[in-house]
């Protein structure tokens, strides 16, 4: 059987994404990647990788700027060993593809970078080379980086790359299955959205060291579990997601539903944006929220007034005191009422409906960011985005989640409870 790479995560770095420790460069120096099912690109921050100090680095005449819905980066494409260091094994790419962030107007917290999970259609580079030849530029190389720092926006540079030959990239994930030694696929065992405090003055070792910051990524290993040692990620009988698309990890949203009151049809992906978005929902385990697209979020608000009049008024507090000085509400004011379970259907392999159930302490974590609050992870649309929501790591807490790749038909994501969900879960 193919082994399975088992890797420890935590939110303490990022504080609103997982992370995992990897290696890069023949020095192995170790670095914390924030896992991101949204995007497809391995991305290294500048502090934690000098390729001049690496010999296995090979530069390579590519670049690569890349946007997220609120981030922007841009720099060389390299490649160099990339080393993974698991619980009881280990495994190392001799050639692995990354960019080395050059410029930027994106806040990754402390985390060194960004582990890109989604497939190869998000993983676009340029060719610069004619365009370096041109200026003079000998050997044509993006490293050392031979462009200025660009303004925050990058909108120049992003003018430059339109005009050069589109290439890509293989993600790091394509790269490790493609070895032979994991099979095409991936799991994680997530317990929260928000990083969990209950002293403000803890550093990344204390939050590591709390369980309820901790989880677990699974490299390969077979659909369900680890052959090994069956079932102690989870529990229970999985059920499962169709990927309708290999853009993102893709998904059909059929509806919401706030309690036991009605269910929402959620609206089909509008035309225009198909090549953009490609279907109505995504599974993004980069995203800290569960941003609804627009008639959803507001018929989730409104069933919220019926199950009781007060609760939007506190959602809509919270995003002003977000906005405003970027914190959350104390804990007391939420913990005094009774937040409805909201479950979410999405379309199953076999043309059924898979329901996944998201409760308030998962949208509404306590001791979030900082001890004494609670933090709504509830969001509407986007600002210019498709009407196409994004659900992130509050409708994936205390689950385990098989990101199945090599599925049938494009694929599927199994999802099971995380093993000790209940006892995990506390303040």
């Amino acid at each position: 059987m193919t082994r399975a790479l088992h890797l420890p995560i935590t939110l303490a770095y990022a504080k609103g994404a997982y992370t995992v420790g990897l290696s890069i460069g023949r020095e192995k120096r170790p670095a914390n990647f924030v896992l991101d099912s949204g995007s497809s690109t391995l991305v290294v921050l500048p502090h934690a990788y000098d390729p001049d100090q690496d010999a296995s680095h090979a530069p390579t005449s590519w670049a690569q700027e890349i946007r997220y819905g609120q981030g922007v980066w841009a720099g060389p494409v390299l490649s160099a060993e990339v080393h993974f260091d698991g619980l009881h094994d280990s495994v190392r790419l001799e050639a692995a593809q990354f960019s080395l962030v050059e410029a930027q107007a994106q806040d990754m917290r402390e985390a060194d970078g960004l582990f890109g999970l989604a497939y190869s259609g998000l993983n676009t580079a340029h060719d610069v080379r004619d365009y370096l030849a041109e200026r003079g530029i000998d050997p044509p190389l993006t490293w050392p980086w031979p462009f200025d720092k660009e303004d925050e926006n990058l909108s120049d540079f992003a003018s430059l790359l339109k005009d050069q030959p589109r290439v890509t990239p293989t993600p790091l994930l394509t790269a490790l299955a493609e070895t032979g030694r994991i099979d095409n696929r991936f799991a994680l065992l997530l317990r929260r959205a928000l990083v969990h405090v209950e002293d403000d003055g803890a550093d990344a070792a204390m939050l590591a060291a709390d369980p309820r910051n901790q989880g677990v990524m699974v490299l390969g290993g077979s659909a369900d579990h680890d052959a090994d040692q069956p079932h102690w990620l989870h529990e229970g009988e999985f059920v499962d997601i169709q990927i309708v698309h290999d853009l993102y990890y893709n998904a059909d949203l059929i509806a919401v539903q706030v309690g036991d009151g009605p269910r929402f049809s959620a609206p089909p992906l509008q035309a225009k944006y198909e090549h953009r978005a490609a279907s109505n929902a995504i599974l993004d385990t980069g995203c800290t929220f569960l941003i609804l697209e627009a008639t959803l979020y507001r018929a989730v608000l409104e069933a919220f007034a019926q199950h009781d009049a007060r609760l939007p008024a506190l959602v809509e507090r919270f995003q002003q005191t977000f906005q405003q000085q970027q914190q959350g509400l104390p804990n007391a004011d939420i913990d005094g009422l009774d937040w409805p379970e909201l479950h979410f259907y999405l379309r199953a392999p076999d043309g059924g409906e898979t329901r996944l159930t998201c409760t308030g302490e998962h949208y509404w974590p306590r001791n979030a960011m900082r001890a004494g609050q609670a933090y709504c992870l509830l969001m509407g649309q986007l600002k210019h985005w498709p009407n196409q929501s994004i659900l992130g790591l509050p409708l994936l807490a205390e689950k385990y989640c098989v990101f199945d790749r090599s599925a049938a038909n494009g694929g599927c994501v199994r999802v099971a409870k995380a093993r000790g969900a209940d006892a995990a879960w506390s303040r």
